[in-house]
């Protein structure tokens, strides 16, 4: 996992007073480029009672080394997200998004950046 502490100093959880929960959100856009994925998460008040809306995030993942995606159909959005995970293994992070259908998705990155 990745480590919480790190999380809870970003300027999100500040804002939020603790770790938003990603669980049950929506996928709206992925940007990537050269040098980063920003991917574009709606946390929805129903599973976040510290917002007082529906929220979008971005994560930035910084310097991506492989990623795979697919889509779903629904409105506004690429997918359900069922559970997002972050957890890093030898000297790369790993995003591990589920989405409600089962399908898995995955960016292979070196570090991350939390913005609300």
């Amino acid at each position: 996992m990745y480590p919480v502490k790190t999380v809870q100093q970003t300027a999100l959880a500040k804002k939020l007073g603790g770790v938003p929960v990603f669980h049950d959100g929506i996928l709206k856009k992925i940007v990537i480029d050269e040098e980063a994925a920003i991917l574009h998460i709606k946390i929805l008040v129903d599973n976040n009672p510290r917002l007082k809306q529906n929220t979008v995030v971005q994560l930035k993942l910084n310097d991506v080394k492989a990623f795979d995606f697919k889509s779903e159909t629904i409105d506004g959005g690429l997918f359900v997200i069922h559970d997002l995970d972050i957890r890093k293994e030898h000297e790369h992070l790993h995003l591990r998004m589920e989405s409600i259908d089962g399908t898995v998705n995955f960016v292979q990155f070196t570090s991350i950046e939390l913005t609300g």
